[in-house]
């Protein structure tokens, strides 16, 4: 059984873009997995363009809908098909997204964790500190002391 993505997110900081299609064969790189694209899911051309959308936004607000349509693909068949090839619903991915992208912020060193909020694309701080809170385990602040740069004083 795989262990639930609050726990990979805990123990890792996930990688800046972990779903990779490649653009030769029928299938992809999910999280270090070989993913085959198959007749049940998106085809490789429709998820790049989904995933590439994603990547382009991920700091504005996204919907459903937006990530259908840069698949050419209507967005109710989108989201089953979606979650057939990533084993996640679209907007699961894009929140996923998000907290690797705010784990590899916050661990680079001080700033401001509005800035980060505001900067990846949440409502306000605090939508973004229980959202980073119930995937990780930890608030930005705790996450932050956790990561920081050990500095020596001469």
């Amino acid at each position: 059984m795989d262990a639930p993505p609050s726990l990979f997110l805990r123990e890792t900081v996930a990688p800046p873009f972990p779903f990779i299609p490649t653009a030769t064969s029928g299938s992809a790189r999910l999280d270090g997995h070989e993913v085959q694209a198959s007749a049940r899911g998106l085809s490789p051309r429709a998820l790049a363009r989904a995933l590439d959308y994603i990547e382009r936004n991920i700091g504005d607000t996204i919907t459903l809908a937006d990530i259908a349509s840069a698949a050419c693909i209507s967005r109710f068949h989108f989201a089953r098909l979606f979650r057939v090839s990533t084993g996640r619903s679209p907007m699961e991915f894009v929140l996923a997204k998000r907290i690797a992208l705010a784990q590899e912020q916050l661990a680079r060193g001080p700033q401001k964790i509005s800035a980060t909020a505001a900067s990846l694309g949440f409502f306000d701080q605090s939508h973004f500190t229980r959202t980073f809170r119930r995937m990780t385990g930890y608030s930005p602040r705790e996450f932050c002391h956790l990561h920081a740069p050990v500095t020596r004083s001469a």
